[in-house]
């Protein structure tokens, strides 16, 4: 698609000419409404400039959405080229290794084709990671110049591991404004002014919005519409680098429908609603920004669906109050990127999905490290996460890799010090793993876990010890797991280990510390409690010993251990601190699918 309908709705000639930069406002170039005045003053605008009037053939400014780099991109681009002619086509409608000399745009191939002697610009606002590699690298024609906006999280090094080629300029603009933007901004924020609410309600389903799309002789149900938009809206996000047609999209949003709380919409209702989001505008009538909630493009590999850029905007705004992916658009993008060719772009999906918070997702695409094609770049916290998601899925391998992974990709200094200690938690939960690692990775954890993981991992490590005879080692370690247990206010736990550290003393001959030992564990839990019935059983016992044996012990063999501790709830994967570190274990709700 091409703005020329639009261009000539806001006053430029009509008689098929491409217009000037000049003759476009600010919104025409996809500054969303309403438009700044005065906007916020970047720091790198200057850079901007300079590049925008240099002689680069190609300028990318990358930020996060509605982080102000269309309005610097298109400001300075008036300025400076306000003399050349402009040609918009849609991002979405280009595609492959060359996707200026070979474009799929038509408006585009007759820009290039009827190409004005003083300049072309090819104006492209918000490109996908197609696009953007490919762009890093171009060489437009002869006289033409790109001028472009990218998602800042479309240049992590998995999803874009190259560096701009020569003739590239990339520019980027932070998440936050520094503190000398702020003192400029006074109470603008970045984005503030755009009203999200309308893009809210279509993806919550809420019928306030939905209702103005269309007559109500034929509406399609809210709850169809909001479906049909968040399997779009999560195709666009993860830069699925397929055409998504109406039956596929019918089919993506059927799953989408069933995992909502009320009553999903019957297929009819999906493909109805699919049909409606492509033909309605918001008229003025309340859908204020959210011009066209679904594009349909014909390109050169299928129809393809597109969502209004708004509306992947409050996707991923809405956080944890949004959802997450079912299980049937990781079965759909597994099958559609499930070949050797296909593993750079299905690690740059899985990566994306990472970084949009999808672990699910980005678990079943990506392969564990040191796969020479997972994920290279990732921080430490992620690959917690996707451990986590594994185990959760049941592939236990594919977990105690990623949780290797954070070993090896943070220091022991202190400086992640929980995280290390909850990924090593989860290593020396395997009893299959070499005892000299688990033994390792325990350690870790009493030294340096939260004290109910310490606590843990003590008993854990006593069982070891035991195994290999070191006896002294045993109680050392179940010493730790009893002053673990009492750091962390865990009666019961402090219990169990201190019951287990009697037993041990009493089968060594230490008759007086098993005696404290029992009478510990019945103030703790009482006489009604396992813990309290085998403390009580055990005082009952050295009673009869020294009854019995005229004083000599005689040490009974060493009880075959217990089946060690619970193993405590997986922890939830969304809590982290500020410092990327996963908060102390709350419960996990069950899976959504």
């Amino acid at each position: 698609m091409t703005a020329t309908g639009r261009w000539r709705s806001a006053g430029v000639p009509d008689d098929g000419s491409l217009p000037r930069l000049r003759a476009l406002d600010l919104a025409a170039l996809g500054v969303h409404a309403p438009v700044p005045a005065p906007a916020v003053e970047r720091d790198a605008d200057h850079r901007i400039e300079a590049a925008v009037g240099g002689d680069a053939p190609v300028v990318v400014v990358a930020a996060p959405r509605l982080g102000g780099a269309t309005l610097a991109l298109a400001r300075a681009a008036r300025l400076l080229l306000g003399d050349h002619h402009v040609v918009r086509p849609d991002p979405a409608a280009l595609g492959g290794s060359a996707p200026l000399s070979g474009p799929a745009d038509p408006a585009l191939v007759d820009a290039l084709r009827d190409r004005p002697t003083d300049g072309l610009v090819i104006w492209l606002d918000g490109i996908g990671p197609a696009l953007l590699a490919a762009l890093l690298a171009a060489r437009p024609p002869e006289g033409a110049r790109v001028l472009a906006t990218v998602d800042d999280a479309l240049l992590h090094p998995d999803v874009t591991p190259v560096d701009p080629g020569p003739g590239v300029v990339l520019v980027r603009l932070g998440a936050e404004l520094s503190r000398a933007e702020a003192d400029r901004a006074g109470t603008r924020t970045l984005g503030g002014a755009v009203d999200l609410e309308p893009a809210r309600e279509l993806l919550l389903g809420r019928g306030g919005a939905a209702s103005r799309l269309s007559r109500p002789s034929r509406r399609a149900v809210a709850p169809a519409r909001a479906a049909v938009l968040r399997a779009a809206v999560d195709w666009a996000r993860l830069g699925v680098p397929h055409a998504l047609p109406t039956p596929l999209l019918a089919r993506l949003a059927l799953a989408y429908a069933r995992a909502m709380p009320d009553d999903p919409p019957a297929v009819d209702d999906l493909t109805r609603a699919v049909e409606e989001l492509v033909t309605a505008t918001s008229g003025g009538r309340g859908l204020r920004g959210v011009a066209r909630p679904l594009r349909r493009l014909r390109l050169p590999d299928g129809v393809h669906h597109v969502p209004d850029p708004l509306l992947t905007v409050a996707a991923d705004r809405l956080g944890r109050d949004g959802w997450e992916p079912p299980e049937r658009l990781r079965e759909v993008v597994g099958d559609l990127l499930g070949t050797a060719a296909d593993r750079e772009d299905r690690r740059t999906v899985g990566v994306l999905a990472a970084v949009r918070g999808f672990d699910d997702l980005a678990a079943a695409l990506l392969r564990p490290p040191p796969a020479p094609d997972g994920p290279r770049a990732l921080e430490p916290a992620g690959y917690y996460r996707l451990g986590v998601a594994s185990l959760q899925a049941g592939r236990a391998a594919e977990a105690r890799r990623w949780f290797a992974a954070v070993l090896t990709a943070t220091p022991d200094d202190g400086s992640h010090r929980e995280l290390r200690a909850r990924a090593a938690f989860w290593l020396g939960l395997d009893r299959d793993a070499d005892p000299a690692d688990r033994r390792r990775h325990l350690e870790l954890v009493v030294r340096d876990g939260p004290p109910r993981d310490a606590s843990d991992a003590g008993l854990l490590l006593a069982g070891l010890e035991r195994d290999a005879g070191r006896f002294d080692a045993q109680r050392g370690c179940l010493r730790a797991a009893v002053t673990a247990a009492a750091a962390a206010g865990d009666a019961g736990r402090e219990a169990e280990a201190t019951l287990d550290l009697a037993h041990l003393d009493r089968h060594s001959g230490r008759v007086d510390a098993a005696r404290t030992g029992y009478d510990r564990v019945l103030a703790l839990v009482g006489p009604d409690e396992p813990a309290g019935l085998a403390a009580g059983r055990g005082l009952t016992e050295l009673d009869a010993t020294s009854e019995d044996d005229d004083g000599r012990f005689v040490p009974a063999p060493l009880p075959e251990q217990r089946g060690g501790p619970v193993v405590p709830p997986l922890p939830r994967t969304g809590d982290e601190d500020d410092a990327g570190a996963p908060v102390d274990r709350p419960t996990v709700p069950p899976r959504r699918s």
